[in-house]
């Protein structure tokens, strides 16, 4: 009983309000209705009444599997209508409950556009669709493994899996090729009838008996010839039958070879010979080349004692540059330039500007010596390592990074800079080549070897270039949209701008994919006879961070902002904080200032801009002077105890270089010197034990014992830029090892934890005498009163010009045809005149 009114002294009869209580579980399957008669009495009178119980089914019980599939046995490439025997049937011990669902439950994406299911009636057949199953590497195995799952009420319910394991027998669907491994194939010249061993190797199933023995022949040329052309071994001799080669006439060529295994299926392969270079006679020539080299400002170092291009004289030997003798007989500079093997070296930092080298090369003959000059026009620019960040790439077809330097070609790389700056309507000079990298192919060992033309025509080649006051989004998204007009003008195959590296990235569970760009501390060498291009060795690489950290795209997609369909970037219009750039997605501001020197700082969230500690963290910075010493950061726990986290400070310290806090390991300092006025980038990163830290070209390796990187609490986390609050803060006594709490005077921008950037302009829990956005230019010595010839703007196109001086030719032709229209007709007029004047003296004349 709830309540009663017998408390109550008026009443004129007696109430009572009662409960039933369902005291054990009432189970919809054994029974349906409860039928129940409840009596109330009192000392004269009783009564009674039914009441009726309906139970409502709640779909605890998922259905299950009467037939439980097994395993299967299918040949590979071969579509099956169905595949079970027997229906599928699966019961559901709700009979209320809608129809049920079949479905495959796999994360193998061949497995769910191949296996398919046929339902009706609660029951379902289970079938394999064209072009059936892959067994043959790469992509195919010899077993795949799902689920079959059921679920009630439509589909909307509860399920319940069974396991489905599917045997792909093979076929023979391959023939022998050649094992590209085995490559490359050399044949040297010289030497008479030369011959080389090559592999074959069939990739069906061997235990079918169906690969050996091979049967193969030579299709072309007919100067060619292979041994045996039937053996069970896998290996064969490919023999010359013309004599000798010479690199003269041919430095490579290609071969055509039929194979075939046991049941007669054969492949077509063409495999690419070599002609090997072998030392001779010929005496040298002099000769010319010219070398372009680009560095990051404050990577000078990157460019010591490594290989800057060859050296090249006319010389039919180019396979032995490193038995001739080298001496540098003249440098238009005070800088010492060395040779490696053939190849150009300089010991110290190279500086910017023209270097005219002049080296002589005696090559050693039978009887005598041969001697002559290379002389090297070398060019030395430097970039900003922000305009690094903002750089774009295109990506082009059909050319190796030796084809677009090697001038023997044409000024390809001239021509490509003539067509962007056409397309992006700047001058040519504003537009400066970065990087020129391959792009790497994976090539499965059971694909056959390519030749040469193929393998050039499939070749990937990606150029990165910044152009002045311009940003990545902009400039790729121009050039993409002006492609077609890019390859007519450029004479090149660009079908990709601005590739992203994420695409069909796959990232571990529980992590999202998020593109990073970086600089190697040693510069890429793309060397041929006559060009060498030093560029910036940029990496852009995918980085999987957590997925609960929502880096890209945001849903729904803030106000003004687009992606852009072809690589996924997002651009924003950013209005509000233009004036505070660089920027980064979504308009987070990169740069804050901090302006005395012991009184600025700005404290961070630890969770402001990722979620787990900073297993790879990276940011730069510029001090105005030398003497400037302080705290650059300290990102830890702001209560003790602080080494539960896996806390890190860097310093600059008083001898001008860079001091290195992790947790409980020494401290340590960077051999660099920091120079005022010069952007530096820190990078490190943690590899299992091992923190990999780079400041610019300098590279670190610290073993540590981490257990505790992403096992803290990220509400005690706090990342202070600049320094640490003087006032009513104990923060500065948990860290005794560091050696200043004071901050420096200077700049910080790109902060990036974990491949987010962090927004300098919010949030913010405290902040004192900082300010976010560009850094002053008295910090950074760029303060200019005028405009230098890359600064003044937009600059308008020779087309342009052109088109202005026809229309002024134009005005100029209809002006000079005017004047002379009026001359003439001045002239008409004045004869007239005086023809009229003849006439009435000749009048007069007769009337005398």
């Amino acid at each position: 009983m709830i309540s009663d009114n017998g408390d109550n002294t008026s009443r004129t009869e007696y109430q009572a309000i009662v409960q039933l209580v369902v005291v054990g579980p009432l189970d919809y399957v054994d029974q349906q209705t409860y039928i129940l008669v409840l009596f109330a009495f009192d000392t004269n009178n009783l009564a009674t009444f039914n009441v009726i119980v309906n139970v409502l089914s709640n779909n605890a019980n998922a259905p299950y599997f009467l037939f439980q599939p097994n395993v299967y046995q299918v040949k590979e490439n071969t579509p099956i209508a169905r595949l079970n025997a027997d229906q599928i049937i699966a019961v559901d011990s709700n009979p209320s409950i809608l129809s049920l669902k079949y479905s495959v439950v796999s994360n193998d994406q061949q497995i769910l556009q191949t296996v398919f299911l046929n339902e009706s009636n609660n029951q379902a057949t289970m079938g394999i669709a064209p072009p059936g199953l892959i067994r043959d590497a790469p992509f195919g195995r010899s077993t795949y493994s799902f689920a079959l799952g059921v679920t009630d009420q439509n589909g909307t319910g509860v399920s319940s899996y069974a396991p489905v394991t599917i045997n792909v027998a093979d076929i023979n669907n391959n023939g022998p090729i050649p094992i590209a491994s085995s490559s490359p194939w050399i044949m040297n010249e010289g030497v008479q009838n030369a011959s080389i061993s090559i592999v074959f190797r069939d990739f069906d199933d061997e235990s079918l008996n169906n690969t050996v023995p091979f049967s193969v022949r030579v299709l072309e040329p007919s100067t060619f010839e292979i041994s045996p052309t039937l053996s069970n071994n896998d290996t064969f001799v490919l023999r010359y039958t013309n004599g000798a080669f010479n690199r003269i006439e041919a430095k490579n060529l290609t071969v055509k070879i039929m194979s075939q295994d046991a049941q007669g299926f054969s492949t077509n392969t063409s495999i690419s010979i070599i002609v090997g270079d072998k030392a001779g006679n010929d005496p040298i020539s002099n000769g010319l080349k010219t070398i372009n080299i680009i560095y990051a400002e404050g990577y000078e170092n990157s460019l010591q004692n490594v290989d800057l291009g060859s050296i090249y004289v006319v010389n039919t030997d180019d396979w032995f540059l490193a038995n001739n003798i080298y001496s540098v007989t003249s440098v238009n500079k005070n800088q010492i330039f060395q040779i490696n093997e053939g190849f150009l070296r300089t010991p110290s930092s190279l500086s910017t500007g023209t270097y005219t080298i002049v080296i002589q090369v005696t090559k050693n003959l039978t009887s005598s010596q041969s001697t002559a000059s290379s002389s090297i026009n070398m060019e030395v620019t430097k970039i900003d390592i922000e305009s690094i960040r903002e750089a774009a790439t295109i990506r082009i077809q059909g050319e190796t990074p030796e084809t677009l330097v090697d001038l023997s070609f044409g000024n390809r790389l001239g021509q490509l800079r003539e067509a962007l700056a056409s397309i992006l309507t700047v001058s040519s000079d504003s537009i400066r080549l970065l990087t020129i990298r391959s792009v790497p192919q994976y090539r499965h060992p059971i694909y056959p070897p390519l030749s040469f033309d193929e393998a050039k025509r499939t070749a990937l080649t990606d150029v990165i270039f910044s152009v002045l006051s311009s940003t990545r989004e902009v400039i790729e998204n121009t050039v993409n949209n002006n492609l077609p007009q890019l390859a007519s003008r450029s004479g090149l195959t660009v079908n990709v701008t601005g590739p992203n590296p994420c695409r069909n990235y796959v990232c571990p569970s529980g992590t999202i994919c998020s593109a990073s760009r970086s600089i190697q501390p040693f510069p890429l060498l793309i060397d041929t006879n006559l060009t060498s291009h030093v560029g910036i060795n940029i990496i852009d690489s995918p980085d999987c961070v957590n997925s609960t950290w929502k880096v890209s795209p945001q849903t729904p997609l803030p106000s003004g902002c687009s992606i852009f369909s072809f690589n996924d970037a997002i651009s924003c219009p950013c209005t509000d904080v233009q004036s505070l750039r660089p920027l980064g997605t979504y308009c987070a501001v990169l740069g804050r200032t901090f302006l005395n020197t012991g009184s600025s700082y700005t404290v961070f969230d630890g969770t402001t801009f990722s979620n787990l500690a900073p297993a790879r963290f990276s940011f730069d910075f510029v001090v105005p002077n030398t003497p400037t010493v302080g705290l650059l950061l300290l990102y830890g726990r702001e209560t003790p105890p602080i080494d539960d986290y896996f806390w890190l400070a860097i310093e600059l310290v008083n001898s001008n270089r860079l001091r290195f806090h992790f947790r409980d390991q020494p401290s340590f300092d960077t051999n660099l010197v920091i120079d005022a006025s010069k952007w530096y980038h820190v990078e490190y990163q943690y590899v299992a034990d091992t923190i990999l830290v780079m400041i610019n070209d300098e590279q670190h390796g610290i073993t540590v014992s981490n257990t505790s990187i992403n096992n803290n609490n990220r509400s005690l986390v706090r990342l202070y830029l600049g320094g640490l609050p003087r006032r009513d803060s104990p923060i500065d006594a948990l860290y005794p090892k560091l050696s200043y709490i004071d901050s420096f005077r200077g700049c910080i921008r790109n902060v990036r934890s974990n491949g987010v950037y962090l927004d300098m302009n919010r949030p913010i829990l405290a902040s004192d005498n900082s300010r976010s956005g560009l850094c002053d230019c008295s910090i950074t010595n760029t303060c200019t009163i005028g405009l230098s010839k890359d600064d003044r703007g937009v600059i308008v196109p020779w087309y342009v010009w052109l088109i202005i001086a026809l229309v002024l030719l134009l005005m100029a032709t209809i002006v000079a045809i005017t004047y002379l229209t009026c001359v003439r007709r001045r002239a008409s007029r004045k004869l007239q005149r005086h023809a009229s004047f003849e006439n009435i003296d000749s009048a007069t004349d007769d009337d005398k």
